[in-house]
């Protein structure tokens, strides 16, 4: 008796067994699945959504670089154009006139290229009326509107100043380039140096002491209108209220790093 009984408990935990893997086998595949599940949620979560995130933010990294570093008055086209038709205070003092601040000397000189020394180097006195024109390169003609891309626009911001109703152009002095003219085949002239001191002196009585800075333009009721001097609205507020605009506001003085600054000196 005892013999059968063992020989039966054997026989149902042989037939157990399969079902036993059997459920082992499923709970494994459940385990498998949800562990799968859950690395793949937390790899939308924080990996896919990190990476989309940079991906995102680089690109507008290189949107914002391409912002940055677009020629804001303009392309290396339009500088050579201006220096062809340049302001003739520069038969003396030379296409890069401003050298004596490292800092600014740049931004200086690019603005010699599309506007005439005397509209900085002349301000209006009290109860003097002055007003500011595009003027076609090397002519005396207005330009009529602003077509291409700023600093292209082929023409030169000239001042005029007007008195008793009639408006003088005040980056014009037959007298003195004639002089110059003259200068180049009778240097030696006595007579002629003479005429020379007391044109220079002539020339130079006009212009003022002190030039008008950038942030004296780049402002509201500034000397420059912008709206009249036909730039787009949108142009306008940027020259008024513009990026440029407020770094010159806030540093009359341009500073590099002092980690440039030392490399300099290391030099």
């Amino acid at each position: 008796m005892p013999q059968k009984e063992g020989a039966a408990m054997h026989k149902g935990s042989g037939a157990s067994t399969p079902k036993k893997l059997l459920v082992h086998f499923v709970m494994l595949t459940i385990g498998i699945l949800l562990v799968s599940f859950s690395l793949w949620l937390v790899y939308l979560t924080y990996f896919k959504v990190a990476h989309r995130t940079g991906e995102t933010l680089a690109k507008k990294a290189v949107s914002r670089l391409d912002m940055i570093y677009e020629p804001f008055h303009g392309a290396d086209e339009s500088v050579l154009a201006g220096s062809k038709s340049k302001s003739w205070c520069l038969k003396c003092h030379e296409d890069l006139s401003h050298s004596k601040s490292k800092e600014v000397r740049g931004m200086l000189n690019a603005h010699s290229f599309f506007m005439a020394c005397e509209v900085c180097h002349i301000a209006p006195r009290e109860g003097e009326r002055f007003e500011y024109k595009w003027i076609q390169r090397g002519t005396s003609i207005p330009l009529a509107e602003l077509k291409g891309p700023p600093g292209e626009y082929g023409g030169t911001i000239i001042p005029f100043k007007i008195e008793k109703g009639i408006s003088r152009r005040l980056d014009e002095n037959p007298e003195a380039l004639q002089l110059l003219d003259e200068s180049a085949t009778h240097e030696n002239d006595e007579d002629l140096q003479k005429r020379k001191m007391r044109l220079n002196t002539d020339i130079h009585k006009e212009f003022s002491p002190k030039p008008i800075f950038c942030d004296e333009c780049h402002r509201e009721n500034g000397p420059l209108d912008f709206s009249q001097l036909m730039y787009s609205p949108q142009r306008a507020q940027l020259l008024t209220f513009g990026e440029g605009a407020n770094v010159i506001k806030q540093y009359k003085d341009f500073y590099l790093p002092s980690l440039m600054r030392n490399a300099r000196r290391e030099r």
